[in-house]
């Protein structure tokens, strides 16, 4: 628990100093980046096999043959992958690869919304997502690919398009839910007010504390073959009951209202400022939001675990839009009041979820 506090209090650090002197000077920024992007490096390849409810899986996955894996429905570019580091003989290439995909492809993103990279690192710890990449290793590989597919969508290169699907069919190859990332270029086109986040808002709640969002959800599980495969001879598969209570519920609510609150705060008309004094238009603006609410709406599905992997692609519009929040204009009482509730909000949130102990990373092991 005392490495995470320390993360946790660094990351507080980082995003207070997006602004101040350390960071404009570019050597120092730098410095201070790559060293800490090197600690979450360590961390990740050195923990214990006990650290994540799946690392044990993996590690025991090194000592499989490849037929094996492929009777687990494990799928060919993980396989390949656990092939090199068998020929290798070190298993801690897996993780290692891991981390740098994931990683960069979700600070590859971020570069392309102009966002802090303090911020981003700050937000990466408190938004829980780095502590999940303990537990989902083969989906965050994925997750990193359709990160830099999405990098060319939301920017200016031509053949975009072609780009994002080349990047979603290679992380496709390591988790086959990443095919259902192929809709996100119509996220550019939906524009969130607050009255389309309030309208969600209550939506989500009903679906959840009704239990409708959850057997909704059920059968469109059904539609992707890795899922279908996997828990189609579960008897349980249409009936069980999601996991989350009112208690994870509560802090879904409160980023609901932060997102409105934030949209109360904007004009519609006025476009978010970035940190490198140019704007973000209005398809990035569209797209980032977007995503987020979407995240925010998976909710509703009430903790079935085939949409909380699901939901797990949208960790870098969950870490991007809160950078963004950060660095709207501070010279309001108004502003100040949101940013300091936005930062308590999210630390206190990842304490919360350390002590429920979410994906069994407590306590943190050195291997």
């Amino acid at each position: 628990m005392v490495v995470y506090l320390l993360l946790i209090f660094c990351s507080v650090l980082l995003i207070s100093f997006q602004d101040s002197i350390i960071y404009r000077s570019k050597s120092l920024r730098n410095t201070i980046f790559f060293s800490f992007v090197l600690l979450l490096f360590l961390l990740t390849i050195l923990r214990s096999q006990s650290v994540g409810t799946d690392y044990q899986a993996y590690n025991g996955y090194f000592y499989s043959s490849s037929f094996d894996l492929k009777n687990q429905y494990i799928e060919n570019g993980y396989i390949l992958l656990n092939e090199f580091a068998q020929k290798i003989g070190i298993f801690l290439i897996i993780p290692a690869f891991e981390f740098i995909v994931s990683f960069f492809g979700m600070y590859e993103l971020s570069k392309t919304f102009k966002t802090n990279s303090f911020a981003f690192l700050g937000f990466y710890i408190l938004t829980y997502v780095y502590m999940q990449s303990f537990n989902a290793l083969r989906q965050f590989i994925a997750i990193g690919f359709v990160s830099f597919g999405c990098a060319f969508l939301a920017g200016k290169t031509k053949s975009k398009y072609l780009y994002f699907i080349i990047f979603v069919l290679i992380a496709y190859e390591f988790h086959s839910s990443s095919l259902l990332m192929l809709f996100l270029p119509l996220m550019s086109r939906i524009h969130v007010t607050k009255w389309l986040a309030c309208i969600s808002m209550i939506l989500t709640s009903l679906l959840f504390f009704t239990g409708l969002g959850f057997k909704i959800t059920q059968p469109i599980i059904g539609l992707d073959n890795h899922y279908a495969i996997k828990y189609g001879q579960d008897t349980t598969f249409l009936s069980a009951t999601g996991s989350k209570g009112i208690i994870q519920f509560i802090p879904v609510i409160i980023q609901f209202m932060l997102l409105i609150w934030y949209l109360c705060l904007q004009n519609d008309t006025k476009i978010i400022p970035n940190n490198s004094g140019s704007v973000l238009s209005k398809s990035q603006i569209n797209f980032i939001i977007t995503g987020y609410l979407v995240f925010l709406i998976l909710y509703a599905a009430g903790g079935n675990g085939v949409i909380d992997r699901i939901q797990f692609f949208f960790f870098p519009f969950v870490i991007i839009v809160n950078a963004v929040f950060w660095k709207i204009d501070q010279s309001s009482l108004k502003v100040m009041t949101f940013k300091s509730t936005l930062l308590l909000f999210w630390v206190f949130y990842c304490i919360l979820r350390l002590i429920i102990n979410n994906a069994n990373v407590v306590p943190y092991v050195f291997n």
